[in-house]
């Protein structure tokens, strides 16, 4: 059975990397809301089990495989940020509140996307748009760990005597013969 357009919930997602608070815009104005998760073994399955309910044909949008990274799914919209909205307006917590600020890496989200399939010049694609988002928990960390650092207390006392390692790696290049050394060096 083909249908033209499928709800699919994601839930527990990890966030590895979001355009929330404003739209992604480097491929061009107005740019899109988007937000890129780490796919394991249950999100694998609801993509493949929507991509095959909407016919089969063709890649799915925003679905990559790298060997160091692992498998991620990114999903967006451009729906808002064609109407000039700079931050994406459905985004929650868990108490139906609306979330000051986007997901960030690490945090978990449940996901609510459209899957339609799509074509572009002829290539046949599965997309899923998205269309909220609810925070769940919250792994990120908002301040660096160096923001509030005395200037005078040694802040990693083990290493105090050591030279910087900028002077080490400086050192160990003079160190090197030439015929050994870079083209660059």
């Amino acid at each position: 059975m083909n249908q033209q357009s499928k709800v699919v919930r994601f839930e527990k997602a990890v966030v590895i990397f979001a355009n929330l608070d404003k739209p992604d815009t480097f491929f061009g104005e107005p740019g899109a809301h988007k937000v890129t998760i780490a796919v394991d073994g249950v999100i694998q399955k609801k993509i493949d089990d929507a991509h095959g309910e909407l016919g089969g044909e063709g890649k799915i949008a925003g679905y990559r495989v790298d060997e160091d990274k692992g498998t991620t799914m990114t999903f967006k919209t451009s729906l808002y940020a064609k109407d000039g909205v700079k931050k994406f307006p459905r985004q929650w917590n868990r108490n139906k509140t609306p979330l000051d600020s986007q997901p960030e890496r690490n945090d978990v989200i449940n996901i609510i996307t459209i899957a339609k399939a799509t074509s572009v010049n002829k290539a046949k694609y599965t997309t899923f748009y998205l269309d909220a988002i609810q925070l769940v928990e919250k792994n990120s960390v908002d301040d660096a760990p160096f923001d509030n650092l005395d200037p005078n207390e040694e802040v990693f006392p083990e290493v105090a005597n050591e030279p910087p390692t900028d002077a080490k790696l400086r050192k160990a290049q003079a160190e090197k013969s030439e015929d050994e050394k870079m083209p660059w060096d």
